[in-house]
């Protein structure tokens, strides 16, 4: 029996093997002068990738070299046998090193792992922390490194509330490590899809060692700029032409509060001298209670930063809580003596460091020391009468430190005046945050009046 021979894409196959090989010349002839076979190109992508394409052009090559008549009539049968069983264990072995290779891609165990801690719920996908897990050293590094968190530009903030009112106000949320995941479905869901959720046993971190309530969510956001923050009226209110002017406060409590009390009055904006604490300190922001996310709070300026942050015409007063007595408040409007800054309430009693000295004007004591410079004449009257107007700032200074010679000058070059909070005789003054709260809803007060 002849042996029936079909080729396929220039590949010779044998359909029946057969002891006596007869195969005439006009069948030949047809089978070479046949096109070759066109593939379809996503036959041709498979088979590129796997490299079983070239094989068969290879094999397709050399049979069809094969099964011209001089070849083919100077062939045996057992000779046209082992090409074509060759040619099938080749093509064979190819496809099996492609298996192979595809099946070597498997993802490693620490790989399966990590995907089988997350989870997902609703449009939340978030992961449950492992033992040890390099997300929560972090963390911890995080919060008791002040020096990193000003390196990486970053901030930490405790409990669902105040990271609410920071993605409301636009700030960009990095990791939130949560306890509970309907807590966590209380907060913006649209303004998570940044963000890395993670989910783990708080109670078992101690971030804060001063901290004895426990807190249920903790956020690393990017450190806030007032400038890409939204303050919307509908939320906070339309701001007041007040703005509260910081100068060296150094206590995170009270300037937390002194911010609170800012965002209660409904001021404009809170402008922070060089000399105060971080505003993004965690003790700051707790005191604060959202307030960095209802109002700007620039921090860092000096004093000419500070005039060109004011709008035009800005009247700038003084805060005064020396204790000043009714028979003092009564002679507020009369004359009074040049005082050093120091007789200001809030402000610093400590000498200059850099002493001015005029040729003409030189003068030195019996002991031989130069005289003091003093500051600037600020005419007195008490906080309950007019004293707002288009635009009005408030200076309040630190208790230890109290008000530069900087802001006295600002308040006399705007025609300021020094505020007066009387109290009893025998009594200490007011702190920082106690002052602004009364100077700042007595402006509101006129303000609102007016």
């Amino acid at each position: 029996m002849a042996t029936l021979m079909r080729c396929t894409r220039s590949v010779c196959t044998i359909l029946e093997p057969a002891l006596n090989l007869r195969i005439s010349n006009r069948y030949v002839r047809s089978v070479r002068r046949r096109p070759p076979a066109t593939s379809s190109p996503e036959e041709d992508s498979i088979n590129l990738k796997s490299g079983v394409k070239n094989e068969q052009i290879e094999g397709a090559e050399r049979l069809e070299h094969a099964c011209c008549p001089s070849t083919l009539e100077s062939m045996s049968d057992g000779n046209l046998r082992d090409a074509c069983q060759k040619h099938r264990d080749k093509t064979r072995k190819v496809s099996e090193s492609h298996r192979e290779k595809t099946t070597s891609k498997r993802p490693s165990p620490a790989l399966i792992s990590k995907l089988q801690s997350f989870h997902q719920m609703g449009s939340l996908r978030y992961e449950k922390a492992q033992p040890d897990d390099k997300k929560v050293s972090r963390l911890i590094h995080l919060a008791r490194s002040k020096k990193l968190r000003e390196q990486q530009g970053k901030i930490l903030l405790e409990g669902r509330r105040l990271i609410s009112e920071a993605l409301e106000a636009g700030a960009s949320p990095l990791t939130v490590f949560f306890s509970v995941l309907e807590r966590l479905q209380e907060l913006p869901v649209n303004k998570l899809a940044q963000a890395s959720l993670v989910k783990v046993k708080l109670e078992d971190v101690r971030i804060w060692p001063d901290l004895k309530a426990e807190v249920d969510m903790i956020a690393v956001f990017k450190r806030p700029e007032a400038s890409q923050m939204l303050f919307s009226e509908e939320k906070c209110g339309k701001p007041l032409p007040l703005t509260l002017i910081c100068d060296n406060l150094r206590d995170p409590g009270n300037l937390g509060v002194t911010l609170r009390c800012a965002a209660a009055a409904g001021c404009h904006s809170v402008l922070l001298t060089t000399g105060c604490v971080d505003v993004w300190e965690p003790k700051v922001l707790r005191a604060a209670l959202g307030a960095h996310f209802r109002l700007p709070i620039i921090p860092s300026l000096s004093w000419s930063d500070i005039q060109t942050r004011l709008p035009p015409n800005t009247t700038v007063h003084v805060a005064d809580n020396s204790t000043g007595s009714e028979t003092e408040l009564e002679l507020a409007g009369a004359p009074q003596q040049a005082k050093k800054a120091g007789d200001y309430g809030w402000t610093s009693s400590r000498n200059i460091s850099r002493k001015t000295y005029y040729e003409d004007e030189y003068e030195e004591d019996e002991v031989g020391v130069a005289r003091q410079e003093t500051g600037p004449v600020l005419e007195t009257q008490p906080y309950h009468t007019s004293w707002t107007g288009s635009h009005t700032a408030v200076v309040i200074g630190g208790e230890t430190h109290g008000l530069s010679q900087e802001a006295l000058r600002l308040a006399e070059e705007t025609r300021g005046r020094r505020l007066l909070i009387p109290m009893v005789r025998g009594v200490d003054s007011l702190n920082a945050a106690m002052a602004a709260s009364v100077l700042l809803f007595e402006g509101r007060r006129q303000l609102r009046e007016s």
